[in-house]
């Protein structure tokens, strides 16, 4: 049972705890990982604190373990604050930190931590933290409780929300405490929702680019080719251009719209999957009104694709420059960041599906092997496009690639349509564990690293855990 005011009362303790900590004069590092989720979390901390007039520093990490873990305490801060990582890892940080740290997370934590100080996490206070709060708005909350003034960074939150795939409501709506940071956004004019097609690049891109690179959910005939769906749309009598200037989606016609979705209807119709496909493509919009129209932050989606990009590409800390404000040189870069992550992912994806020997289906799983194909930063996205294709909706992706020269990383995601009920976070967390490794996640998607040599094994463990 969700304990709202348990949690704010818990967020009023840490915001006490951080104003001594800043009134001292003491060095503050906030930790975060480099998924939009994580780019967004450490970044409302990171500007809540500075806010105050704090002694503090970002740091973005691809992942945490032992071996991090030991770099950071060498640095030897004052005091670190982690977001979005650090829940199946509390020993380890009360070790090398003495104590000296918060890690505030939404990952579901072993029952052994749930009262452990040292951190602030969903789970604990009865939210879902798969599909009611992500990090970003577990941070939002400790920045309302540093200072109420902090509710102008609750769009930062919704991005969070989106970005790890949240909007699990009805119509892709937000639901638990990732709502009330929407209420929040919304009560101070700062984010307006609307019902219309979720298309990425409803903003930015002409109407037919916009379909042609929206991967999730695939539309046989239309997804990864222009030329097809602009002829579609023309064909349908869509408007496609105004003054010589290509038309976004956003800017369309109730009516156009309309034509919009028998086009896609008619696409789906062979597979007998319209409905289905058409549910996912229409729900919640978030637009965010402080942003200039036409723009990737204006859609709270096609912000974090971009912060997503950014993260996976080696080039969080732009991610990080443009959530705190800067609409200039980082914001550039980081759009020359998201074309270049959309090609690599793609490059990736046809490998997987052409590659003979990529892919094997076995008892309700897809095991992609991605060695020497996928790089270990996309492995996550690459997933989660998968588990909307035709072929292995229906089943759980269990994607593999190599980390450096001696390590395996695994991601691991429940198909659109799979019929079970797994909880793939537990089930990387213990198995990773079994092979020396470290592993976790939510119910619908999770990650884990092992030994180079444990593949086998681990890829066994998961497998007869998922087919229960």
């Amino acid at each position: 049972m969700e304990s709202h005011d348990e949690l704010l009362a818990r967020y009023d303790g840490v915001a006490r705890l951080l104003k001594g900590i800043i009134l001292q004069g003491k060095k503050i590092a906030v930790v975060t990982h480099i998924d939009a989720d994580g780019l967004t979390s450490g970044s409302i901390v990171f500007k809540a604190l500075k806010r105050r007039g704090a002694n503090v520093l970002v740091r973005t990490v691809p992942d945490l373990d032992p071996k991090r873990i030991g770099e950071l305490a060498d640095e030897k801060y004052d005091f670190y604050l982690f977001t979005d990582l650090g829940s199946t890892l509390l020993n380890e940080l009360s070790t090398a930190f003495d104590g000296k740290f918060l890690a505030v997370d939404h990952h579901q934590i072993p029952d052994e931590d749930a009262k452990s100080p040292f951190t602030v996490n969903a789970w604990q206070f009865g939210y879902n933290g798969g599909t009611e709060a992500c990090s970003g708005t577990m941070a939002y909350f400790l920045a309302s409780a540093l200072d109420g003034r902090n509710r102008d960074l609750s769009p930062l939150a919704v991005v969070g929300a989106v970005a790890d795939r949240q909007d699990t409501g009805p119509g892709r709506s937000l639901i638990g405490l990732n709502k009330r940071a929407l209420e929040d956004a919304q009560s101070a004019g700062l984010v307006t929702v609307t019902n219309d097609l979720m298309f990425h690049g409803r903003e930015t891109r002409p109407v037919h680019e916009a379909i042609a690179l929206t991967s999730t959910p695939h539309i046989k005939g239309l997804s990864g080719s222009r030329d097809a769906t602009l002829a579609a749309l023309v064909n349908a009598g869509v408007s496609l251009k105004e003054g010589g200037r290509w038309r976004t989606l956003s800017e369309l016609s109730g009516d156009e719209k309309k034509r919009v979705m028998d086009v896609l209807v008619s696409f789906l119709a062979p597979s007998g999957s319209g409905d289905e496909v058409i549910s996912q493509l229409i729900g919640e919009v978030y637009t965010l009104e402080q942003e200039d129209s036409f723009t990737p932050m204006r859609d709270a989606r096609e912000f974090a694709t971009m912060l997503n990009a950014c993260g996976r590409m080696d080039q969080a800390g732009v991610g990080i420059s443009v959530c705190i404000g800067d609409r200039g040189d980082s914001l550039k870069e980081a759009m020359g960041v998201l074309q270049e992550y959309r090609q690599n992912i793609n490059k990736s994806l046809q490998g997987v599906l052409n590659e003979v020997g990529r892919v094997e289906v076995r008892d309700g799983a897809a095991m992609v092997k991605g060695d020497g194909l996928v790089d270990e930063r996309i492995l996550g996205p690459v997933a989660s496009i998968l588990a909307s294709t035709e072929s292995m909706k229906d089943k759980v992706i269990i994607a593999r690639t190599r980390s450096g020269e001696e390590q395996l990383k695994f991601s691991c995601r429940v198909g659109d349509s799979f019929g079970r009920d797994v909880n793939l976070g537990v089930i990387m967390r213990e198995a990773a564990t079994l092979m020396g490794g470290v592993g976790g996640g939510h119910t619908m998607a999770a990650g884990a690293k092992i030994p180079f040599g444990r593949g086998d094994d681990f890829l066994k463990i998961v497998l007869e855990k998922t087919a229960v």
